[in-house]
């Protein structure tokens, strides 16, 4: 905050988890909810994994999961998730070294498809870590002339991949409400009914991806790989996720300013 004025008829909160335009609009608004992973991850080059540019590579290991691409140049992008106690925050995770959270992440993956192990002994700096939040529901999206979108309402976990497209379809419904109704009210009142569902029940199913990362007792291992393929089956059905990946963008209903 420089002290910087501008004034404006619309302000759109696309600030992020920790908007600063959430609070102003409502107070009293829900905090980001933890959700128990953190994430940490890299970058690395390994000659003999080929590129696979069409292909992300996903391993439920014993105690963490992981995941990893290999680019068209042959770097390898690499991901880890696991629980973590308490409620860490993203400075709490940064001053832990990069060498240090490197002999975790071996020691935690030893048990598991050793190319893992492999993938993080390559990487030799910039090993970074951040805690996963959520917000599962805003009771309030706009006052006045703001409105929120994106992470600033919704923040859903990286285990759906959809974070991003979620708010660019906010950007798309919010624009079509503006440009169909005779006033911000009317628009944001549109926009509330037409996201509100829809969003709500991604950051829902984003958790429960999640939570099956957490999962590192052998019973509940066990009982998770044995549902796996029946999971992996259902989802093989382009049916089963046409809510997410056939989404269409509504148009509101077009409302007629009426002048006397």
């Amino acid at each position: 905050n420089d002290g910087t004025r501008a004034t404006g008829d619309l302000i759109v909160g696309a600030d992020g988890i920790h908007s600063w335009a959430r609070q102003f609009i409502n107070p009293s608004a829900p905090l980001p909810t933890y959700t128990g992973l953190i994430s940490t991850g890299g970058f690395c080059h390994l000659p003999q994994l080929p590129p696979t540019t069409d292909t992300q590579h996903f391993i439920f290991g014993k105690r963490a999961f992981f995941g990893y691409h290999v680019l068209a140049s042959g770097e390898v992008y690499w991901f880890n998730n696991h629980g973590y106690a308490g409620t860490p925050s993203g400075a709490d995770l940064r001053g832990i070294k990069s060498g240090e959270w490197k002999q975790r992440l071996l020691e935690m993956h030893r048990d598991d498809l050793p190319l893992i192990n492999q993938i993080i002994g390559a990487t030799s700096e910039g090993i970074g870590a951040f805690p996963i939040y959520d917000i599962a529901t805003q009771p309030i999206w706009s006052r006045g002339p703001m409105v929120l979108l994106g992470d600033a309402i919704h923040a859903v976990s990286p285990s759906s991949g959809q974070g991003a497209s979620l708010a660019l379809e906010d950007a798309a419904v919010l624009a079509a409400c503006i440009a169909s109704q005779p006033d911000l009210t009317a628009a944001f009142i549109a926009y509330d009914n037409l996201r509100r569902e829809r969003v709500e029940r991604m950051v829902a199913w984003a958790r429960s991806l999640g939570g099956a990362k957490l999962v590192t007792n052998p019973i509940q291992v066990w009982f998770r790989d044995l549902l796996m393929p029946l999971f992996l089956r259902q989802s093989a059905n382009p049916e089963a996720l046409d809510w997410i990946y056939a989404y269409q963008v509504p148009q509101p209903e077009r409302k007629i300013e009426m002048r006397s």
